[in-house]
C-alpha cells in the first residue's frame, strides 16, 4: 500500500477467501539487507511529504518475547521505505490459518491485505534475528537481521514469501562492526557492502528497502534516506564494494545499489498465474490496488512503440525502527528470535508465478516465461554459513582470508539507447567534427530513458535490471550463455557468449545498443547455406559498434538497429573468415526488416563492403567540399580508390586474387594519399572540423582494404 493513500474494502461478503483465524508468530520482515548507522538529518535531501504520524508496534497476541542479546539490539537496523510501497517485514506466524503449519502464498497475500488498512500501521511489524558464531574465522560473528514479506513484485522479481537478509560481521570480544552485507536483488548479483563501518553510539545500521522487491541498500554516510554509490567533497560512499571497469567509458563499484533511487525508472510488472494477471485470479481475494501502483507498473512489454518515460523515481515514505533506536522513525518494529519461525512454520508454499519475456529469433520472436521462486531462510546456506552471502572478495578475504572463485566470475554491461538525431554521443566523431556533420549524422546514442531488463538463459535463468543502464551479474558458472536485454517499448536484443572465468563484458567491449520499437528495423542473415556464421559486428557510420557477439540460433542472425543509421554488417564464418555487407535505410524502405538470404565470408565481400563505404565517403567529403570551397585533391583521390576497389570486386568475381589484391593495394595507396593531404598546411582547402571529420573515415577505409587483402577468395 502506498504511504500516500488509504485503502478502503469492503466487508467480508465480498471477499472469496475468509480470513482465516491467526497463530502466534515471529518475524520476517519485508525488505534487504544492509545499509550502516545513521541519523536522521533536520532537512531531508528528497522531499517525503507529509509524515504519517507514529504509531506503536501491534501488541504481540502471544506470551512476551524474551528480551533479545544486547548485541542483537545494538545493530538492530533502521528500516527506510519507498513511499509506493506494499508489503512491510511482518510476521509470518500471524498469517497462517488456524492449525496449519504450512503457509501457502494464497493466504499470505489475502490475509496481509485484509489487515492492511491503515497506511501508518503496517501490520506485525517484525523483524527476525539469528546469530551464527565464528562466521568464517574464529572470534567473528555474524548477527542476521531477518526481514518476511508476504509478496515480492519487481521488474524481474516476483513471488511469494520474500525474505530479505542484513548482516552485521561483528569482533565478539569488542563488539565493533567488521562488515555489513546487505541482501540485494538475488544470489546472482552483488550485495551492497560496507567494511568496516563508522560506529558512533547514537547511530545504528540503516537498510534502504526498494519498493515491492525489498531489495536493500546500505546506508552508512549519514545522508538519509538516499543512497549514494560513490564519494563527493560532501559525502562518502554508502558502500566498499570493488569497483570494475563495465567498459572502456565506464567503471564503477560492482553493487546493485538502489536503482530507483539513483534516478533510475524502473518498470514494475504485476506477474501471472495460469495466464491470469494476479488482481483478477478467482482463487485470491485481492485487487489492484493491492499490488504496486499502477503508475510505476507496465502490464505488457509488447506493443509499446517507446519507452514510458513518465515512470516516477523513488519517493521516501515509513521508516521502521526497533524500539531502542534514537531515530525518528514512524512505526516501531518487534525484535524476535527466527526460531520462533522455525517452531511454527514448516514450509512456505506457493504456485510458480511467470512473466513473459521476449527472445529474439530468426522468424519471429520466442518468448520465454521468466520465473522465479520462493525460498526458506533455515534451507538456505547463508543461515548457517554467512560468509556465502558476502559478494565482494575483498570482503570475504577480510573475514576468512579467502576468496570463493564464484565471486570473480562476473558478467559486466552498460546499456544504451540509439535514437535519432546528433544530440547523443557519437564516438566515431570527434567533438571537433561536430559541427561539420551537423546535418550528416542521422542517429547518436542516448541513456535508456527506463531501465531494461538483463535475462541470462543457460543453465537457470536469471535475471536483473539496469542502473542508469549498467548491470553486472556474479557467480556465472562457465560455457555458453544466451543474454537477452529487453524492457518495455524496446525492440529485444540478444547474444551468445562463451564464459571461461572471470570478468565478460557483454556486448562490444561492455556496450550493448536497445531501439525503441517504433525506430526499430532488423538486419537478418543466414549463412547455413555457406559456412556458417560464428559471430556478428553492427557498424553504424557515426554512433560506431552497436552490436557484437555470437547469434541467438546457429548460423542465423536477427539484430535490431536503427531505422535511419547506415551500417556496416560484419561476419565471421564457421572457418573464420571475415566477411561485411552494407545496409542503408533505402535497404528498408517501408518494411521492417532487410534480409541476407545467403552470408558469405571472404575477399569479395569485403571488397563490396568497402566499395559501398567508399561511395559514401566520396559523397561526403563532396558535401563538404562545397561547403567549405575546398579544391577537390582528395575527391579525386577518394574516387581514385573507390575505382580501385571496385576493380578488386570483379577481378574476385573471376576467382583472381592476385589481380584483386593488386587493386586492393592501389586502393590503399590513393587513400593514404588522400589522408597526406588532408594532413597538409592546406587541408585541400577543408576546414579543421571537416578534416577531423573525413581523417578517421579514411583510416577505417584503409583498415579494411588492409583486411580485404589478407582474407583468402573463397
Amino acid at each position: 500500500m502506498s504511504g500516500d493513500k488509504k485503502k478502503e474494502r469492503s466487508g467480508g461478503s465480498s471477499r472469496r477467501r475468509v480470513l482465516g483465524a491467526f497463530a502466534a508468530g515471529v518475524l520476517a520482515g519485508g525488505g534487504a539487507a544492509t545499509a550502516w548507522f545513521q541519523t536522521r538529518p533536520d532537512e531531508q535531501p528528497i522531499d517525503p511529504g507529509p509524515t504519517p504520524e507514529p504509531t506503536p508496534a501491534p501488541t504481540p497476541t502471544d506470551a512476551p518475547e524474551p528480551t533479545a542479546p544486547t548485541i542483537v539490539r545494538r545493530y538492530a537496523p533502521d528500516l527506510y521505505f519507498g513511499r509506493l510501497e506494499e508489503w512491510y517485514p511482518t510476521d509470518p506466524t500471524e498469517l497462517l490459518g488456524a492449525g496449519d503449519s504450512v503457509l501457502d502464498g494464497f493466504d499470505a497475500l489475502d490475509n496481509y491485505a485484509a489487515a492492511f488498512t491503515d497506511p501508518r500501521s503496517p501490520p506485525w511489524p517484525t523483524v527476525f534475528y539469528n546469530v551464527v558464531e565464528d562466521a568464517g574465522s574464529p572470534g567473528i560473528d555474524a548477527i542476521q537481521y531477518w526481514m518476511y514479506s508476504a509478496f515480492d513484485q519487481f521488474t524481474v522479481n516476483f513471488h511469494w514469501h520474500d525474505w530479505e537478509l542484513l548482516q552485521v560481521f561483528v569482533d565478539r570480544e569488542t563488539g565493533a562492526p567488521l562488515l555489513l552485507s546487505a541482501s540485494a536483488h538475488s544470489r546472482t548479483v552483488p550485495n551492497n557492502e560496507y567494511a568496516n563501518p563508522p560506529t558512533p553510539e547514537e547511530r545504528r545500521p540503516g537498510v534502504l528497502s526498494e519498493v515491492g522487491s525489498h531489495s536493500s541498500a546500505s546506508e552508512t554516510n549519514a545522508v538519509v534516506p538516499t543512497f549514494e554509490r560513490v564519494p563527493s567533497s560532501d559525502w562518502g560512499s554508502d558502500i566498499t564494494n570493488d569497483a570494475v571497469s563495465i567498459s572502456t567509458r565506464v567503471r564503477a563499484p560492482f553493487a546493485y545499489g538502489l536503482p530507483r533511487d539513483e534516478g533510475a525508472r524502473l518498470p514494475f510488472v504485476l506477474p501471472e498465474l495460469d495466464g491470469q494477471p494476479l488482481d483478477e485470479h478467482p482463487d485470491l481475494s485481492v485487487d489492484r490496488g493491492d499490488f504496486i501502483d499502477e503508475r510505476v507498473t507496465v502490464s505488457s512489454w509488447n506493443g509499446l512503440p517507446r519507452p514510458p518515460a513518465d515512470i516516477p523515481t523513488r519517493e521516501s515514505g515509513l521508516v521502521l525502527t526497533s524500539s531502542e533506536s534514537q531515530t525518528d522513525g514512524d512505526v516501531a518494529y518487534a525484535l524476535k528470535p527466527m526460531a520462533r519461525v522455525r517452531a511454527a512454520i514448516g514450509d512456505f508454499v506457493g504456485p510458480q508465478l511467470s512473466f513473459e519475456f521476449a527472445v529474439p529469433g530468426f522468424a519471429e520472436d520466442r518468448l520465454a516465461s521468466h520465473i522465479t521462486s520462493v525460498g526458506t531462510p533455515w534451507e538456505q546456506p547463508r543461515f548457517t554459513d554467512p560468509l556465502t552471502d558476502v559478494t565482494d572478495p575483498d570482503h570475504r578475504r577480510s573475514i576468512a582470508g579467502e576468496v570463493s572463485g564464484g565471486l570473480t566470475n562476473r558478467v559486466v554491461g552498460r546499456v544504451r539507447q540509439l535514437r535519432a538525431g546528433a544530440e547523443g554521443t557519437v564516438p566515431q566523431v570527434s567533438d571537433d567534427a561536430r559541427s561539420a556533420l551537423a546535418d550528416q549524422i542521422p542517429v547518436s546514442l542516448f541513456g535508456v530513458p527506463v531501465e531494461a531488463a538483463v535475462r541470462l538463459a543457460s543453465p537457470d535463468p536469471v535475471a536483473t535490471v539496469t542502473r542508469g543502464g549498467v548491470f553486472g551479474l556474479l557467480r556465472v558458472e562457465q560455457g555458453d550463455h544466451l543474454l537477452v536485454v529487453n524492457g518495455p517499448g524496446y525492440a529485444p536484443v540478444a547474444e551468445r557468449f562463451d564464459h571461461d572465468g572471470g570478468l565478460v563484458r557483454a556486448g562490444a567491449g561492455g556496450e550493448l545498443t536497445v531501439v525503441a520499437s517504433e525506430d526499430a528495423a532488423t538486419i537478418r542473415g543466414d549463412g547455413r547455406a555457406a559456412n556458417g556464421v560464428e559471430r556478428v559486428r553492427v557498424i553504424e557510420d557515426y554512433a560506431g559498434t552497436v552490436y557484437d557477439g555470437r547469434p541467438v540460433e546457429p548460423d542465423r542472425y536477427k539484430i535490431p538497429v536503427h531505422r535511419a543509421g547506415t551500417y556496416t554488417v560484419v561476419v565471421v564464418d564457421g572457418n573464420g573468415r571475415r566477411g561485411a555487407y552494407r545496409v542503408t535505410p533505402a535497404d528498408f524502405g517501408d518494411a521492417d526488416d532487410t534480409i541476407r538470404e545467403v552470408v558469405t565470408a571472404g575477399k569479395a565481400s569485403l571488397a563490396r563492403s568497402l566499395a559501398a563505404f567508399l561511395r559514401d565517403l566520396r559523397d561526403l567529403a563532396g558535401s563538404l567540399a562545397e561547403q567549405d570551397g575546398a579544391r577537390g585533391q582528395v575527391i579525386e583521390l577518394l574516387s581514385s580508390a573507390l575505382t580501385a576497389v571496385e576493380d578488386a570486386v570483379a577481378a574476385t568475381e573471376e576467382g583472381a586474387a592476385v589481380r584483386a589484391d593488386d587493386r586492393l593495394r592501389a586502393a590503399v595507396d590513393a587513400l593514404q594519399r588522400a589522408q597526406e593531404t588532408l594532413q597538409s598546411d592546406n587541408q585541400d582547402g577543408y576546414t579543421d572540423s571537416s578534416v577531423a571529420a573525413l581523417d578517421p573515415r579514411i583510416g577505417r577505409a584503409i583498415e579494411d582494404a588492409q583486411v580485404a587483402i589478407e582474407t583468402p577468395i573463397g
